[in-house]
């Protein structure tokens, strides 16, 4: 298992310097999150702009000896999913994304469930996982033309009909395709009552493919670090091993600014070094 944490580092040092800090840190690889905004002027730029920057981003990242294992797809909060012409954007959005997640040398791509009716509410649970279905298994198909996995996540809304780690698992198992799999995020887990370690058994070896690891009390998604919240990480730890699972243990919480530089050196290491413990790395 290799440890991963999301690109925040390039984005509080810069891309270079956030890169090589990463690095000494400890972390393998970084977690892309740059695609979840469209409305930035890098989003926008055309493609073979766009493209160029992200080639040029990868040779950086890699010159500093890490990797990006993952990115996240378009998001945005309250969703705008409602209507043809509002999933069509989405969709044409996230084939962008998938695009540059090819030319970051990535294959998975993290994305959240299109939500017709809203965030958190149990409206026409049938039209949700049905539009759902018919737009991710649209999506697959721009994601295996570019080599790419699409990674589908659960949810922190209780009342949202595609939301837990089942859901999310059983729609990837309908779907039925090597390049559209799950990413388990264990906070949202917590907020709807699951056990992250539950998740990992029902959704195995052969379908987790991402993960989003972060703690919370079980009320809100609050990005805490492991063990400020409720999870049992212990209980998270055996699940990982007993499926076998190889891949990144990847943090989704940070260590924020603002701290003396020699504290913040010291607290960023020891977050390093607690997904290493977690890992059992």
């Amino acid at each position: 298992m290799k440890l991963g944490i999301t690109s925040g580092y390039f984005t509080k040092y810069g891309i270079e310097a956030g890169a090589k800090r990463l690095k000494a840190h400890g972390y393998d690889c970084a977690d892309y999150q740059s695609f979840i905004n469209t409305e930035t002027d890098f989003f926008k730029l055309p493609e073979a702009d766009f493209k160029k920057r992200l080639l040029e981003e990868k040779k950086i990242v890699e010159d500093a000896g890490i990797f990006i294992h993952q990115t996240h797809g378009p998001w945005r909060y309250p969703p705008k999913d409602n209507t043809e012409a509002d999933r069509a954007e989405r969709f044409d959005s996230m084939s962008k994304a998938i695009r540059g997640t090819a030319y970051l040398g990535c294959d998975k791509f993290i994305i959240h469930p299109i939500m017709p009716f809203g965030g958190n509410t149990s409206e026409q649970p049938d039209a949700v996982k049905a539009i759902n279905f018919e737009f991710m298994s649209r999506l697959t198909e721009v994601a295996k033309e570019y080599g790419v996995i699409i990674c589908y996540e659960n949810m922190p809304f209780p009342l949202l009909p595609i939301t837990t780690s089942k859901h999310v698992t059983d729609l990837a198992r309908k779907i039925g395709s090597d390049n559209f799999k799950v990413c388990l995020d264990t906070g949202h887990c917590l907020v709807c009552g699951e056990s992250p370690a539950d998740a990992v058994r029902y959704i195995g070896k052969d379908l987790l493919c991402a993960m989003h690891v972060h703690d919370n009390d079980g009320k809100s998604d609050k990005h805490l670090i492991p063990g400020e919240g409720i999870a049992d990480w212990d209980a998270f730890a055996d699940a990982l091993y007993d499926i076998g699972f190889d891949g990144v243990f990847s943090l989704e919480t940070e260590i924020p600014t603002g701290n003396p530089a020699d504290e913040q050196e010291r607290l960023e290491r020891g977050l390093a070094l607690l997904g290493k413990k977690l890992a059992r790395i």
